[in-house]
């Protein structure tokens, strides 16, 4: 065992994404602190420890603060190195941070290498055998791999991924405002805003990808099936909104969402379900539009056949 990590960070997402990054420096303990009561539960026991990472927002700033203080003043983690990892933008927070001798204050969302980086600095790592990488050429990670990769989080931490499906799909049906014909400009500018609404209704750990002017994809990492309706609720409010202020029929977009592992084992697979719930909304939408006159035509034609 190479050392033993204090994690205190609300998020089992970022706590599992720090110890993923640890992954690639040997074999570490990890004590995880998700609120305020676990804290105390373990102030007065904590074990010798080779590195505290925190965010502040614990759940407040004052309160992420109060903690380190606690630390500070604990004889086990007096002198133990503390790096702050935490969306708190504020200069003031940084500031404050330098009185209780932190070793980093990296903001939220940050590389992956930030963080490694940072890690390898405060605990030395470099004294270690490691292969050096310095002259490779950089490699940028694809959209389905970093897809893949938060499936792999997910499925490692035994926890739920959402994905929002949002896309508008060009199909003849009444509308009870004023139909129109949308140019590709204006269909550029729907987007623009789409996009917009989408990030605002978005939390930070979530992710935002916009496919071939058409389909917008949010990667909702451990969220489950009540999450993800919570979350789309509050992205069709956004996008309601943003249509009306465009002269847009509010039903512009189809929003759907699908939940791992209960509706796929992969990415592809939860895809094919939330294109499945996309086509079963056109079908009902289609059913429920045909006029009273029609369906009795159809009836009576029925009728005459049978």
């Amino acid at each position: 065992m190479d050392g033993t990590i204090l994690l205190i960070d609300y998020s089992e997402y970022e706590r599992e994404k720090i110890k993923i990054t640890f992954d690639n420096f040997g074999e570490f303990q990890f004590i995880e602190v998700e609120n305020i009561n676990k804290y105390k539960q373990i102030s007065e026991n904590l074990p010798d420890l080779s590195l505290i990472i925190i965010d502040i927002s614990f759940p407040s700033e004052r309160e992420g603060f109060e903690v380190i203080s606690s630390l500070r003043k604990n004889s086990s983690t007096a002198n133990t190195p503390i790096i702050i990892v935490t969306k708190s933008d504020n200069i003031q927070y940084k500031d404050h941070a330098l009185k209780f001798n932190v070793s980093d204050f990296i903001i939220k969302p940050y590389p992956p290498k930030r963080l490694e980086n940072s890690i390898k600095s405060t605990l030395k790592i470099d004294n270690k055998f490691r292969y050096n990488l310095g002259s490779v050429n950089v490699i940028t990670m694809s959209v389905e791999d970093y897809i893949a990769k938060e499936f792999k989080i997910a499925s490692r931490a035994n926890q739920s991924l959402s994905i929002v499906f949002i896309t508008h799909i060009d199909i003849n049906k009444p509308s009870s405002e004023d139909p129109r014909i949308i140019s590709s400009e204006q269909k550029s500018q729907i987007y623009n805003m789409a996009i917009e609404k989408v990030k605002s209704a978005s939390r930070s750990t979530d992710t935002v990808i916009f496919n071939d002017d058409k389909d917008i994809l949010v990667i909702l990492p451990f969220t489950n099936s009540q999450g993800a309706e919570i979350v789309v609720n509050k992205i069709n409010d956004n996008l309601v909104q943003g249509l009306k202020a465009l002269n847009v029929p509010s039903d512009y977009f189809y929003i759907v969402y699908t939940t791992f592992p209960q509706d796929g084992k992969n990415f592809q697979a939860v895809m094919e379900k939330a294109l499945k719930k996309v086509e079963d909304k056109i079908m009902l939408e289609k059913i429920t539009n045909i006029s009273l006159n029609k369906l009795d035509h159809a009836r009576k034609t029925y009728r005459k056949f049978n």
